[in-house]
């Protein structure tokens, strides 16, 4: 749109701000855009280190993806099987000890027994728990 185009009040405002004073941008202005645009040009030693990182990090995570699974999946053989002599032995221990159990009964206790007999002891770290009735330590 030209000025002539313009209604009335319109056009009088666009003189209004065309005629008011401007201010002048100060000498240094010029050579400082210039020193910050050159600034930004340059390669940043962060961006490159934070993607070794990332990199590094992957590679652990992958390391430990792969070990976790082959440690799952493989049989390392630290219990011998169970042997049914031994379930048949304390199947009569239990026998002599608790006489008015099932037969059924007894052969679960036996099975639960060595299940319980191969693992593995741990200790408890939390000193703030109180101990189970059941719990001898």
């Amino acid at each position: 749109m030209s000025d002539s185009e313009l209604p009335a009040d319109l056009a009088a405002l666009e003189r209004r701000l065309a005629d008011r004073p401007r201010v002048a941008p100060s000498t240094g202005l010029g050579p400082r855009v210039l020193d910050v645009a050159r600034l930004a040009q340059r390669p940043r030693p962060v961006a490159a280190s934070w993607r070794s990182w990332a990199a590094l990090a992957a590679a652990v995570l992958v390391g430990i993806n792969l070990s976790m699974s082959v440690a799952g999946s493989a049989d390392w053989r630290l219990t011998a099987g169970i042997e049914p002599g031994q379930i048949d032995a304390t199947a009569d221990r239990l026998r002599a000890a608790a006489p008015e159990l099932p037969e059924r009964e007894l052969r679960r206790q036996a099975l639960l027994y060595r299940a319980g007999a191969g693992l593995t002891p741990t200790v408890d770290l939390n000193p703030y728990r109180e101990p189970e009735r059941w719990d001898v330590r």
